[in-house]
């Protein structure tokens, strides 16, 4: 997946998705994702607070893709609030930190969550992995399971030595672009459509 500046290639259409990163404090959600926009490390000692968001050009396929990338807080008191989020996302990343046992065993209350905002069968998701330089407490079997019993992909990281990084978000592009195909953004700036979208929009101009 080649990475575009935001002047690179201004002919080619523009398709936005918009993905948020779930998961307990200092699992490396930041760290992922300053990696995957910035190409650096940064291992971040503050937790996030509230919601933070980064965008990303990328292109895959002959299409430029525009990521809208939400970072949000994994303090309990906060859950509320990335919930509140989760229904406007087309891509949901969960992310656990393989060295602690505990932000895996929290996974099942993070996608528990999701059930009352999230139609599942709209949105992609993948369970992350991350910080697989670190010595293991979460077997990656039990991950696999959880994965199968959910049909969501699956993947282990390192935001540190940028293992499997750019491939989280190329895996999670290919499968929001099968779940929900894109109308590209106009020209003029408005934000592309889905398919289901488009048609509702032409329902309501035949009725005016």
């Amino acid at each position: 997946m080649s990475i575009l500046d935001e002047k690179d290639d201004e002919n080619l259409d523009v398709y936005l998705y918009k993905i948020i990163l779930l998961g307990d404090s200092f699992v490396g959600k930041t760290s992922l994702i300053i990696r995957f926009c910035d190409n650096i490390y940064e291992d971040v000692g503050t937790a996030t607070i509230g919601v933070d968001t980064k965008t990303k050009f990328v292109k895959r396929k002959d299409k430029k893709i525009e990521l809208q990338i939400w970072d949000t807080a994994g303090q309990e008191r906060f859950r509320s609030l990335a919930k509140n989020c989760t229904n406007q996302m087309d891509g949901i990343i969960l992310v656990y930190d393989i060295s602690n046992k505990e932000t895996f065993q929290n996974i099942k209350i993070w996608y528990n969550n999701l059930r009352d905002t999230v139609d599942f069968k709209k949105v992609g998701m993948i369970l992350v992995g991350n910080k697989s330089d670190m010595n293991r407490e979460v077997d990656e079997k039990l991950a696999q399971e959880f994965c199968q019993n959910h049909n969501i992909s699956f993947i282990e990281t390192s935001a540190k030595t940028n293992k499997n990084v750019s491939e989280i978000f190329v895996k999670l592009i290919d499968i929001m672009a099968k779940i929900n195909p894109r109308k590209p953004k106009s020209k003029m700036g408005n934000l592309n459509t889905s398919a289901e979208e488009e048609e509702k929009l032409k329902s309501k101009k035949k009725c005016c």
